[in-house]
């Protein structure tokens, strides 16, 4: 029983400790409050004594809060209620100022408020992150607008998406909420399967709701094609179901951007054993370096004492227990724990009883690096052992010397017998006793308990104990118990019972008291502000449970008795009951920091965050009999936590994939923090520049303006924005010059106060650079337009006239507002206005070059003199017109000239048509001449050869040597016909007319080479043609080219070298072109066809004969020929344009050069 009251004792200790928030009592009758030492770890106070003046909590409160916080207490109070809360700041000890929640339980004694019992819980830094979480929401707003980037979200359970006006602005879809399906339709059909993939796969919950895609949408409203960024998150129940799928939308046509999201994760453990009235320690076994905590100091040595070393504590140890505390040590070399019990002298001489329990961890080699453990004290249950001892022997000692009251019974239950023990107990004679005497001295509301208990004992011949209290003659009671066992003779016969009764009075009124005591316990536990629950066995039955822990499981009173895993299913496979089997089993108590649990609460399944301590309960056999769970809820913290990670998180993802250069500037010294790849580009300085100051990362900015800008922000918190600033930076190691749009915009946090400035910039300096070459283009064109002895004009592609140089303002006598618009057509003589204006607004509506002949009235004489106008428009890089730029020459004397050439040219134009016709008419004779030529002259060589070879195969033997004579003849006609055909060619080639149908010369070579077949095989020659042009010409004629050029190739060649033959070509701009190179019909370019041989070669003095009829430089005996052949290859080039030439050396080879216009 006495072990039951040290389990009470340390369960209140536990309670007092295990809770990290300042635990107050409040007597309102002597108007004192007790702290806890929580009280001490929250505001740092040192609590001097158990009790103080409320004053001492009254004035640390805010004096902003104190009024109203003291109101609504003592309103609960006056007004009889149970429950108060309020949120207030209460001051520490180092004079700054905590957010707390305060809430507390008033107790009453007959509708008097006598106590309340309270606890304060920091909620600072849930307040901070509250606040933080504002502040970030902003800067994501800001970030968002800043970087031009749209929201959008889709409602997977109405199939309804809708999006932001900076999306429809960006996207240029319709406004309003369409369907998943309709959505889709904005989206380029070749990237609707992918998307809807990618939508898809971010509804499922295997993909942990990711989304981040680029497609092509397309405008509703404009038609426009855009490229464009999809970042989302899903979001789901706790059955998987998304409901919620959200994010943002960035235009990213001009560039892509990519950003691997990367994952911050920290996790903090601490194991920190302050509970159950005990004192924790850490021992590092190489530096023998002991932590431990203020109450273990206390356990050792009566005094709290910090700095205290390992030594020191041993000191104090009862020299007797000294070996009990080594054999301890020695146990641990295979136990691996320290379980021992010793006396300590305390600094004030008093010896108490420690019990020390600790455990060695272990690193990965399995050695021992950490002692860690706990420190109780049980002096007052070793007393408590003690005495129950020192009482246990007695009894043994009165029970051997027959001073328990004994008993006996016959057969009929009747007794026959009761020692002196029972007859000092009632204080009547023996014979009141016998039979059913006794029960007349058992209390009478225990009488019929106890007769009817030995009854039906005696009727079952079973062992019999019982429970009573037994009244003396003069009212005085004590418990006894009773107890007997059946006797039977040596026959087996029943004889009746034979028993004792003890005296168990003060083990009745110590349960009496353990259950006073537990009641008492249950109560506190019941009104404890913070979380209680008490789990008996291994199966954590729930025992008790108070108000908060029930609210925490969302459950009612009615699962008092049942298994925790029946009472709360839902924690099955979450880890808790493993937590709470192994406290169970181990006896270490196990701490748990904001741990996630889902509960049941308020008909749904909930996810919440804890802060608890599971310790093991004991009973007085020091066995482990269940868990008290101690909790409290930090959801709200928790929460805000995640949700501030995840908007910073945000935040920097929105710096970093932001398309324009971005960065923080925080503090006055501008610590660079989170500065993108754009912004860090443009500094030329690497990522080493972050978490630098900037004027150290960029010494170059000083005696520039932007630090002392900021500086300025910092002070006046004013956002500042400039366009087009320069800003001299070193980059790669030189200085160089940048232009910049930026903005510096202040960021406050939760007391409005500038903590950062946010700086965006955009590179605008190929803007400016570009710009400024326009300008000073323009002032160069201007200046032109001045200088040129033309009158000059410039207008708008709608026609306006926004320039004119002084001439026209000198020769019209009109100024420019006189000129402007359309003000010039009147100083237009008006016979040419009409002609003027069709050209003129022809131009503007084609965007052809204007060109027009007009006369102008001249304002100092009314003369009108002719012009030539002409303007040409000037066009963007889109092909779009953005200028006219004209001009209007003075061609009066020219007009005047050209009349009377008209006059001449008409007189010439009689002559020619005459020449003409005479050119007719000989070309017909020409005509004429070559049939005849072609049928009469060739009729007699063609009879001559056919009787010669009559004669020959007929006559030979008559003609004798007159045969000779004949082939001399027959030679000489067929020479004879050979020239009349090649005269009969150049004839042709000189009087046709020219035809102008694309030619592929490699064609017309290739057919050549098929006709010189048998001659190039005869020669053993090889031709070599490389790729050659199509150009305008007569087919015919240049297939009689190129069959001249290659038969003579073939025909001269060397003696004894095997002919070798190239045909290339180049394309020659005519300023290129050789000075004795003259085309006939000028060109931009020419085509350079190259035929080269390996021949016999020719001297180049001879260069003008070979090119004219019937000029030959060898005789017909050597070669043979008629000397007409290249002279009809000059008539071809000629009539196709171009000239021909040829370079050479006797022996070398010749290469013949053919020039033909290129015609583009």
């Amino acid at each position: 029983m006495t072990n039951d009251l040290v389990t009470i004792g340390e369960l209140f200790e536990l309670l007092a400790k295990a809770t990290r928030d300042a635990v107050w009592h409040w007597d309102l009758e002597a108007n004192t409050v007790w702290w806890n030492e929580g009280f001490t770890t929250l505001f740092g106070y040192e609590i001097l004594t158990n009790e103080s003046d409320p004053a001492s909590w009254y004035d640390n409160i805010h004096p902003d809060d104190k009024e109203r916080t003291l109101a609504s207490i003592h309103t609960v109070i006056d007004g009889g209620g149970k429950n108060w809360s309020a949120e207030y700041r209460f001051r520490r000890a180092d004079g700054t100022f905590a957010t707390v929640y305060d809430r507390g339980y008033i107790l009453h004694r007959e509708s008097q408020a006598i106590r309340m019992v309270g606890a304060m819980q920091d909620v600072t830094e849930r307040v901070a992150l509250q606040q933080a979480r504002d502040e970030s929401e902003e800067r994501l707003r800001f970030a968002l607008e800043s970087a031009q980037m749209g929201t959008w979200e889709f409602d997977p359970v109405q199939n309804v998406a809708r999006w932001d006006e900076r999306s429809e602005k960006l996207l240029g879809w319709v406004k309003g909420d369409l369907s998943y399906e309709d959505s889709l339709k904005n989206i380029h059909p070749d990237d609707r399967e992918r998307v809807n993939a990618a939508v898809q796969w971010a509804l499922n919950p295997k993909s942990g709701g990711r989304y981040n895609t680029s497609f092509r949408t397309i405008g509703a409203d404009d038609g426009k094609l855009r490229w464009v960024r999809f970042i989302g998150q899903t979001y789901f129940t706790e059955a998987g179901v998304a409901y919620r799928f959200s994010g943002v939308a960035q235009e990213i046509t001009a560039e892509v951007v990519a950003r691997e999201k990367a994952s911050l994760a920290e996790q903090q453990a601490r194991i920190a054993i302050e509970g159950s009235g005990s004192g924790s320690f850490s021992i590092d076994i190489d530096s023998n370096e002991m932590l431990y905590s203020p109450s273990l100091a206390r356990i050792f040595t009566g005094d709290e004492t910090r700095g205290v070393t390992r030594d020191v504590f041993v000191e104090h140890l009862h020299p007797d227990d000294r070996s009990a505390r080594e054999q301890a040590y020695v146990n641990a070399a295979t136990t691996n724990t320290i379980n021992y019990e010793a006396r300590f002298i305390w600094s004030d001489n008093s010896v108490h009883w420690v019990k020390v329990i600790g455990q060695y961890l272990f690193n990965s080699d399995g050695k021992p690096t950490t002692l860690s453990g706990i420190a109780l004290d049980i002096t007052e249950q070793k007393e408590q052992k003690k005495a129950l001892s020192e009482s246990d022997a007695l009894f043994r000692n009165i029970t051997n010397a027959s001073t328990a009251a004994l008993w006996i019974t016959n057969e009929d239950s009747a007794v026959t017998y009761v020692s002196q023990k029972w007859i000092e107990w009632t204080g009547a004679p023996l014979e009141k006793h016998l039979g059913n005497g006794w029960l007349h001295y058992v209390t009478a509301s225990d009488r019929q308990r106890a007769s009817e208990s030995l009854l039906a004992d005696f009727r079952a011949f079973r062992y019999h104990e019982s429970q009573f209290r037994v009244e003396h003659i003069n009212g005085t009671k004590r418990w006894v118990v009773c107890t007997g066992t059946p006797q039977y003779t040596a026959d087996g016969e029943f004889s009746g019972y034979v028993g004792a009764i003890l005296d168990i009075s003060d083990r009745v009124e110590a349960e009496e008291r353990l259950r006073t005591s537990e009641e008492r316990f249950r109560n506190m536990i019941n009104q404890a502000p913070v979380a209680i629950g008490i789990l008996n066995g291994r199966n954590m039955r729930v025992e008790t449970a108070n108000l908060p822990m029930l609210e925490i499981w969302g459950k009612s009173a009615s699962i008092i008795g049942l298994p925790l895993l029946k009472a709360l299913p839902e924690i099955e496979d979450q880890g808790f009951m493993e937590l709470l089997e192994h406290v169970y089993d181990s006896g270490n108590a196990h701490y748990g920091f904001e741990t996630l649990a889902r509960l049941h609460r308020k008909g749904k399944l909930e996810e919440a965050y804890f802060n608890f301590v599971y310790a093991p309960v004991r009973d007085d056999s020091d066995t482990i009999s269940g868990v008290i769970v101690v909790a409290t809820e930090v959801s709200q913290q928790v929460k805000a936590k995640i949700a501030l990670q995840e908007s910073e998180q945000r935040f920097r993802n929105l710096i970093e994939e932001a398309p324009v250069a971005t960065s923080l500037f925080v503090g006055r010294d501008l610590i660079i923090d989170m500065p993108n790849e754009a912004i860090i580009k443009f500094w030329g300085k690497g990522n080493g520049v972050i978490g630098k100051p900037l004027r150290e990362a960029l010494p170059e900015l000083q005696g520039q303006s932007f630090l002392e800008i900021l500086d300025d922000i910092y002070t006046t918190g004013n956002e500042y924005s400039a366009q087009e600033a320069r800003a001299d930076l070193v980059v790669d190691g030189q200085l160089r010059t940048f232009y910049f749009n930026f903005t510096y915009k202040p960021l406050r946090n939760a007391a409005g106060e500038i903590y950062a400035i946010l700086d965006m910039a955009i590179d605008v300096t190929d803007q400016v650079v570009a710009r400024r070459a326009i300008e000073e283009s323009e002032l160069r064109f201007r200046t032109l337009m001045e200088a040129i002895a033309q009158m000059t004009w410039t207008n708008t592609p709608q026609g306006d006239m926004n320039f004119y140089n002084q001439r026209w303002y000198k020769y019209t006598g009109l100024d420019f507002d006189q000129s402007k618009g359309f003000g010039w057509q009147d100083v237009v003589h008006p016979d040419d206005l009409p002609i003027t204006l069709e050209a003129y607004k022809r131009s503007l509506t084609s965007g052809s070059v204007f060109v027009v002949e007009n006369r102008y009235r001249r304002g100092s004489d009314g003369m009108y003199r002719w012009h030539l106008n002409r303007a040409i428009p000037i066009r963007d890089e889109a092909g779009e017109i953005t200028l006219w730029v004209g001009s209007a020459t003075d061609i009066h004397e020219q007009k005047l000239l050209a009349a009377n050439l008209e006059e001449q040219v008409l007189a010439r134009t009689k002559e020619l048509e005459a020449s003409n016709y005479d050119l007719r008419r000989s070309n017909e004779n020409l005509e004429k001449f070559a049939y005849i030529a072609s049928h009469d002259l060739q009729e007699p060589l063609r009879k001559i050869q056919s009787f010669g070879d009559i004669l020959k195969s007929q006559h030979a033997s008559q003609l004798g040597e007159g045969v000779n004579y004949l082939e001399r003849m027959q030679i000489a006609a067929g020479r004879m016909s050979l020239l009349i055909k090649d005269l009969l060619a150049f004839s042709r080639i000189s009087t046709r007319q020219e035809t102008a149908a694309p030619v592929a010369l490699n064609n017309i070579v290739n057919e050549v080479l098929d006709d010189l077949e048998v001659a190039i095989q005869q020669a053993a020659g090889q031709v070599v043609v490389e790729e050659l042009p199509t150009i305008l010409g007569d087919e015919s004629q240049l297939r009689q080219l190129f069959q001249n050029l290659l038969s003579n190739a073939l025909k001269f060649k060397r003696e004894g070298v095997t002919p070798y033959i190239q045909v290339h070509s180049e394309r020659i701009a005519a300023n290129d072109l050789p000075p004795s190179v003259r085309p006939p019909r000028s060109a931009a370019a020419y085509y350079c066809i190259r035929v080269i041989d390996n021949g016999i070669g020719f001297d180049e003095k001879y260069i003008d004969r070979i090119f004219q009829v019937f000029q030959r430089l060898h005789s017909r005996n050597e070669y043979a020929g008629t000397g007409i052949g290249l002279a009809v290859c000059e008539k071809v080039v000629a009539n196709h344009g171009g000239t021909i030439t040829a370079v050479s050396q006797p022996g070398q080879g010749a290469t013949f050069l053919i020039y033909f216009p290129v015609n583009e």
